[in-house]
């Protein structure tokens, strides 16, 4: 399984918030700034009031955008460092002097995104706001000393060295960012090789304890499958929608602790041997729980709940409702589905009408109302998987 791009598209999304974060501290430093003025600290011109405040409504554009409305692309990141471009050009234009780092500012913060392309975009953004707001500056008489007050003086003294500076700040970016891109590429690359092996280890596992019970691999492949559906109609992400579909397939792995002579009883199981059986939740859970992995954790709640009904009276610990892992609550449907249109030794196969009907009637009782209403609605996809993994 490959997840380059959803990886990126969460490290993006990460940097639009890291972005909407640096422009409320900027917001702060600005309200700092006129409280300082407020009590004669500074003694700046009374225009730094409107100034600033324009600028702090500018800088709190990227929160509403990412943060309250979400909204996370490509066009809106553009968007947002030609809004901090044109912030710190307007900084300039009125306060000049007192704000001449905020110049550099907008192509600093491009950096966050570890994308070269937004660094040049930015650096190249900022040359011509900057030589305008130079000139506004120089328009409005905001800088009365030598030699900002000609228009030579601007461009030689004012302008060329900005955008030298400028430049240097971008170079130093560009390196940066060309690092973090190598390294956010290999880290990437690791990724997708430890998940592949993982999912190998997973399957190899879980297909050994089906063979003790004289069950073939296809039923943990249909049982991941199927989980693989319900948590796609949850919303899941892709990670995440494979992560619980992978640590499904662990969900019997506890079997491992039964004795085989009860797991392959072709008649009714005693009492006694009924209670063997209901331990291997527990035999589970107590070999995955003290795993690192993320996958082996909920692999642990799986095989450690995928019986547990929802009115409460499943094992080994009454639970119900919510109190169910979500992830257990899926693969519960799953399994149930598979093994009753599966032949076993000790019963012959359902029909999948059939066996619709069983799991709609146990909604609310076994079941999750909400999946097995997916479930319903999703039928399909379960048929095709019966028909991808055939015993």
């Amino acid at each position: 399984m490959n997840f380059t791009k959803s990886l990126i598209a969460d490290f993006e999304n990460d940097a639009d918030r890291r972005m909407s974060s640096m422009c409320r501290i900027m917001i702060v430093l600005m309200a700092i700034v006129i409280l300082l003025n407020k009590i004669h600290v500074f003694n700046i011109s009374s225009m730094i009031y409107p100034t600033l405040l324009v600028a702090m409504a500018i800088l709190f554009i990227p929160t509403v955008l990412y943060d309250v409305l979400h909204i996370c692309s490509k066009t809106a990141h553009y968007f947002v460092l030609t809004l901090v471009v044109l912030m710190a050009g307007l900084l300039y234009s009125i306060l000049s002097y007192h704000v001449i780092i905020m110049l550099v500012f907008p192509v600093a913060v491009s950096c966050l995104y570890c994308d070269k392309k937004s660094v040049w975009y930015t650096t190249l953004l900022s040359m011509p706001v900057m030589a305008l707001s130079h000139l506004i500056a120089f328009w409005l008489r905001i800088v009365p000393d030598e030699p900002l007050v000609t228009l030579h003086g601007v461009f030689v003294y004012g302008v060329i060295p900005r955008c030298i500076e400028l430049l240097a700040i971008a170079a130093i970016c560009l390196s940066v960012t060309s690092k973090l891109q190598n390294l956010i590429k290999e880290l990437i690359e690791k990724n997708n090789e430890l998940y592949a092996d993982q999912e190998t280890l997973v399957r190899s596992l879980a297909e050994l304890v089906e063979a003790q019970s004289k069950e073939t691999g296809q039923h943990v492949k249909r049982v991941a499958a199927y989980t693989e559906i319900l948590c796609r109609a949850l919303g899941f992400s892709e990670e995440e929608t494979w992560k619980v579909s992978v640590a499904s397939m662990m969900h019997d792995v506890g079997k491992i602790g039964v004795p085989r002579e009860i797991l392959n009883k072709p008649s009714k199981l005693t009492e006694e041997e009924f209670e063997e059986v209901k331990k291997h939740v527990d035999y589970g859970y107590d070999l995955l729980r003290n795993s690192s992995g993320e996958i082996m954790k909920i692999a642990a709640r799986i095989a450690h709940e995928h019986h547990e009904r929802f009115d409460g009276s499943g094992y080994q610990n009454n639970m119900k409702a919510e109190e169910i892992s979500l992830y257990a609550r899926c693969v519960a449907i799953a399994d149930v589905f598979d093994a009753l249109v599966s032949h076993r030794c000790y019963k012959d196969a359902w029909d999948p009408e059939q066996v619709r009907a069983e799991i709609l009637s146990q909604a609310g009782s076994q079941f999750d109302p909400k999946l097995t209403e997916l479930f319903n609605s999703h039928f399909e996809e379960f048929l095709h998987v019966m028909e991808r993994f055939p015993d």
